[in-house]
């Protein structure tokens, strides 16, 4: 006769092992997530021009976004109101982290030999102006046969080391509109690139 403690523990043994066959069928069954980042150095639209404030700008670290951005899955607009994730892909990095910094670097790309740093002046000597960015639209569309990612935004100064009643450059906008591929990578590309079109769109309206 079998003692009811080691049958109880017979069957829990028999639904672990069964448990973890199934997790192991479902793991093996799951395609594997290809991860996707904002990255490489995009040519810089011909003819660009450092612009003409020489101060030294710092870019807020703080860029505000759609809420729908703050999160891994790469989206795409579908019909008058729907969002589709691509398959399988993901952001690497939030995008809400990585604009700032690419930012940042193409302005410097566009400006030198004039100063960009990204959240404190880079030496507590001398004029410098802070520059706020925002973000209202950052989203890929159909467009065709492909997609046409779609960048909006707005940016505005503030006197960061300057004199009181300073003249600031002018607050401006920009609508950006990169035709891509459908594939997650082409998606990736047309973003990096959006954001190289953004800071030549803020150093010309300097």
């Amino acid at each position: 006769m079998n003692h009811p403690t080691r049958e109880l523990r017979r069957r829990d043994a028999v639904f672990l092992l069964a448990a973890a066959a199934l997790a192991g069928c479902a793991s093996r069954s799951a395609p594997p997530r290809r991860l996707y980042g904002l990255t490489g150095l995009p040519e810089l639209p011909p003819g660009h021009a450092p612009g003409r404030d020489q101060r030294a700008w710092v870019l807020s670290p703080q860029v505000a976004l759609p809420d729908l951005l703050d999160r891994d899955e790469i989206l795409v607009a579908e019909g008058s109101a729907g969002l589709r994730p691509l398959p399988e892909a993901r952001w690497a990095e939030p995008l809400r982290d990585a604009l700032p910094r690419l930012l940042a670097q193409d302005l410097w790309r566009l400006r030198q030999p004039y100063a960009v740093t990204l959240g404190k002046p880079q030496a507590p000597q001398g004029e410098s102006l802070r520059l706020v960015v925002q973000v209202d639209d950052w989203l890929a569309r159909p467009d065709g046969a492909g997609l046409r990612l779609q960048l909006r935004a707005r940016w505005h100064w503030l006197p960061l080391q300057a004199p009181a009643g300073t003249e600031l450059p002018l607050p401006g906008a920009a609508e950006l509109a990169v035709p891509c591929g459908a594939q997650a990578d082409a998606v990736a590309d047309a973003y990096r690139r959006s954001v190289t079109l953004l800071a030549a769109r803020i150093v010309a309206a300097s």
